[in-house]
């Protein structure tokens, strides 16, 4: 077999998804065919032809709907069932990798860095990316077979190479050289290893005590209105906002009828009696059970032995009350209907009640026709609402709606449905009093109305009282924890007690001589560098504090530290600095990413499409 052959039937998806991913870098690398050139120049971006403009690199709806589709297919290929809410993520991670990618490549341009032939040459013998070390093609027993991959390299049976040396080109060895460059900044210095080591491996005998926010909320005053006020004054510009809508909506869920439910009733019936005549539990259950276990498995309905609290309570009940060796009657659950076949019961080693059984699912779904009578009366109330006016459509068709205020149009979702982005679109590209057609999304049919439009502003007082509300009191919480372990402190250094004789409250956490090291952290305590710190300077019978926890405050005293091993931070030492030089590389490229986003110039059209 030819050599791109097996590459093509075995090679890691990796490598393949990482050429797919260069293609489209050519794509992106330029502008569109087709745009504005005029259009480009003045600065103009026309939505119909352009879904975004990153600085002066104008993306296609095609291109950028590729993008989405890859990560539908990964939904998809998991075996899910597709949600709105995956398509929303799907468009979120298409357009985060996309900016990621177009500014890179823009970065790596104006820092021309490009590579050689030589290069590629001396990358493919020398140092072969990962996704080549990893191909199957190149491995013996699972590891990368160097000679084996150099024998494969210096034998083409053909241009099978071809695609690999233009990505290293044109994309990896550029990209390789722009981390070289970024990580010229990281500097991982002896005392940061030795620190690590210590975290990893020293270990803590505290005794302590924590004081979580939830021990003292009962005493803290909530702030005034008047205090309130005067935080949102002096944090006004937080609450700015764009032009809003408020709306009026009435829907119709997509939820079984009354017919549904007596159809499937009537075959959990049907199939009861057939199954008591004599016919195949199991082949009843392979045909008709809707259970999830058994259609991917056609396992017979096999539910295998159980005890009590394993199956939800209606099940339970029926399946330990029947005999052994009987089929219950349909008995229903928020999962639909079961028929449970009954056939053994047991004690098992704790003298427990056990059943073995099968049983058969049958779900309570919505029909087409249910979804078409509800779909229809949608669509005739739509008909009226344009016609005659919402408010006078929803006295005429006796039915309830329910308004939204303050909707942004960046909001994906509409109180009480759900995901429904359409309805936000349809909200922001239309005037005053517009009514919809009839809108959908997973569960529900909507009709919407325009009922006002809000300018750009600040938020009310009272839409962010709450908000203010919940921040004043983590403030106060945060200080009030403090003051008892200050007061705790002083009442143990004034008596001279030691720690674990202090006077406490059952709701305050007693920690006795617990031994962990800091990187594990400790019982209700947790981590924090507030900790860390302390426990890496403390000394031994000293009590320290209070220090600041993610709920509260601690006092710490520390009873025994364990020797430092020298050996083992010479065994330890380069996997260390290895790992701390991993973590700054990422946290460098995130904050240089970051930076290149806030100075980029972006035009986003999505609001037009999604």
């Amino acid at each position: 077999m030819g050599l791109m052959t097996t590459m093509r039937k075995r090679m890691h998806i990796v490598l393949w998804g990482l050429l797919f991913m260069f293609l489209l870098s050519m794509t992106i690398g330029g502008l569109v065919g087709g745009a504005d050139i005029v259009g480009h120049l003045l600065g103009r971006v026309n939505p119909a032809t352009t879904i975004a403009r990153i600085n002066d690199r104008d993306i296609s709806p095609d291109l950028y709907q590729n993008l989405v589709n890859q990560e539908i297919e990964k939904v998809r290929s998991s075996g899910q069932e597709l949600k709105e809410f995956h398509f929303q993520r799907a468009r979120s991670t298409a357009w985060d990798n996309l900016l990621q990618d177009v500014l890179v490549t823009q970065e790596v341009n104006r820092l021309g860095l490009a590579a050689s032939d030589e290069e590629v040459l001396f990358h493919l013998e020398n140092e072969p990316p990962s996704f080549l070390q990893q191909n199957p093609t190149f491995q013996t027993d699972g590891q990368f077979d160097k000679e084996k991959y150099l024998k494969a390299l210096a034998s083409p049976e053909g241009d099978e190479w071809v695609p690999i040396e233009s990505f290293l080109k044109n994309t990896y060895i550029p990209n390789f050289k722009l981390q070289q460059f970024l990580d010229q900044s990281i500097i991982i210095k002896e005392d940061d290893i030795k620190t690590e080591f210590k975290k990893r491996n020293i270990k803590y005998s505290i005794n302590a005590i924590h004081i979580p926010n939830d021990a003292i909320i009962s005493s803290i005053s909530n702030p005034s209105d008047d205090e309130l006020l005067l935080n949102y004054n002096d944090s006004k510009d937080d609450f700015k906002h764009g032009e809003l809508r408020n709306i009026l909506y009435c829907y119709w869920k997509k939820e079984p009828s009354q017919e549904d439910s007596i159809k499937i009733k009537s075959l959990a019936n049907e199939l009861t009696v057939r199954a008591r005549n004599g016919e195949d539990f199991s082949n009843l259950a392979n045909e008709f059970s809707q259970d999830p276990g058994n259609q991917t498995s056609k396992n017979g309905g096999d539910l295998g032995w159980f005890k009590r609290g394993r199956m939800v309570k209606p099940f339970e009940e029926a399946a330990f009350k029947a005999k052994k060796g009987s089929i219950t009657d349909p008995i229903s659950s928020r999962f639909g209907y079961h028929i449970i076949n009954v056939l053994d019961k047991r004690k098992n080693k704790n003298n427990e009640d056990e059943v073995l059984a099968s049983h058969i699912l049958l779900k309570i779904e919505t029909s087409a026709t249910s979804l078409s009578n509800l779909k229809r009366d949608a669509t005739l109330f739509s008909y009226d609402a344009q016609d005659i006016g919402f408010k006078a459509a929803i006295d005429t068709n006796k039915i309830e709606y329910f308004e939204q205020k303050g909707l942004d149009e960046s909001s994906f979702s509409i109180q009480r449905l759900g995901s429904f982005r359409n309805a936000v679109q349809f909200a922001f590209q239309n005037d005053i009093n517009s009514v919809s057609s009839i809108l959908e999304n997973d569960q529900y049919y909507a009709v919407f109305k325009v009922e006002s439009i809000i300018p750009p502003g600040f938020k009310a007082f009272e839409d962010v009282k709450n908000q203010l509300l919940s921040k004043a009191q983590k403030i106060l919480e945060k200080e009030a924890t403090l003051q008892k372990a200050n007061t705790l402190l002083l009442e143990i250094t004034a008596d001279e007690k030691s720690l674990l004789d202090a006077k406490v409250d059952e709701k305050i956490n007693v920690i006795k001589k617990e031994t962990k090291t800091i990187s594990q952290g400790f019982s209700s305590i947790g981590k924090s560098n507030y900790i860390n710190g302390a426990l890496l300077s403390g000394s031994l019978g000293k009590i320290i504090g209070p220090l600041e926890t993610p709920r509260g405050h601690a006092l710490i005293e520390i009873l025994e530290i364990s020797p430092y091993d020298s050996t083992e931070f010479e065994v330890q030492r380069e996997t260390l600095k290895k790992n701390l030089f991993n973590q700054n590389q990422r946290q460098v490229f995130d904050s240089w990413l970051d930076d290149l986003k806030n100075k980029a110039i972006i035009t986003d059209n999505r609001k037009y499409y999604y």
